[in-house]
């Protein structure tokens, strides 16, 4: 039997870019980055809009391939991947998004599930939409997320906390060895803010699970992670402990920019 979402742990790989360029045409998002993620490491990813951090996490995910250098997982080139070693990279990975997208008609259980429906069999796919499957599977992550008791509700009657909760449930159902969190608090108030960075800090950790966040409420987040790497203009130009990581230090990175909460 197939453990609660809940309790699966794992061990992880490590996540390591040398030198890496990603650019489309002449627009350049990341340049000469080079940086190590070790398994189970928890990681804030700050910085300007436009610094190349969504770009970033998408490399971490083997969604995008590097213009040059390499992105290694767990020893292997990103570029020298088979598509089955891609794929399977790319299935113990997990996107939570800025905005929920949820599909608001569905309940609250088919959109969780629905973090499941690419590693299931055709005829499992066709069981969800057709019945109430695996009810306490969701539930279970429903619970520690405070919305066991809207498992049936429709998504559109959430608040936007709540739908964002939804989408960390719909992230962790598939088990992720690797969490990357791409600005999921930008448009929550600060509480509802400190709430939802809690519950993937926490989540991941119960789970052994590698997190990457990447957020503008830096006083939130800098609190309870290993590490804060700054980007600017698509470098890395901050890459310290959080007790390392001073205002003045925060302000340079984010000069010329009213984003930092």
């Amino acid at each position: 039997m197939e453990p609660p979402a809940s309790t699966i742990r794992h061990d992880g790989v490590q996540l390591r870019l040398e030198r890496v360029r990603r650019s489309w045409g002449a627009t350049t998002a990341l340049e000469d980055v080079s940086l190590t993620i070790e398994p189970g490491e928890r990681v804030l990813l700050a910085g300007p809009s436009g610094s190349g951090k969504t770009t970033l996490l998408r490399l971490l995910a083997g969604v995008l391939r590097p213009s040059a250098g390499s992105v290694r997982i767990g020893g292997a080139d990103l570029m020298s991947m088979s598509a089955g070693q891609l794929r399977r990279h790319r299935a113990r990975c997990r996107i939570v998004e800025q905005g929920a997208l949820l599909v608001a008609q569905s309940d609250v259980h088919r959109n969780v599930l629905a973090g499941r429906l690419a590693d299931m069999p055709w005829h499992a796919v066709l069981r969800a939409a057709l019945w109430r499957t695996e009810v306490e599977r969701v539930r279970s992550l429903l619970e520690p997320l405070g919305l066991a008791d809207r498992q049936w509700d429709a998504a559109g009657v959430l608040s936007g906390g709540q739908q964002q909760r939804v989408a960390i449930a719909r992230a962790l159902i598939a088990g992720p060895a690797i969490l990357l969190a791409d600005e999921p608090t930008s448009s929550l108030d600060p509480k509802t803010a400190r709430d939802v960075t809690d519950i993937l800090l926490d989540e991941a950790g119960r789970r052994g699970a590698t997190l990457v966040f990447c957020s503008h409420w830096v006083s939130l987040a800098r609190e309870r992670v290993d590490r804060v790497i700054g980007i600017r203009g698509g470098r890395v130009v901050l890459d310290a402990a959080p007790d390392q990581v001073d205002d003045d230090a925060l302000d340079r990175l984010y000069r010329g920019s009213d984003e930092k909460v």
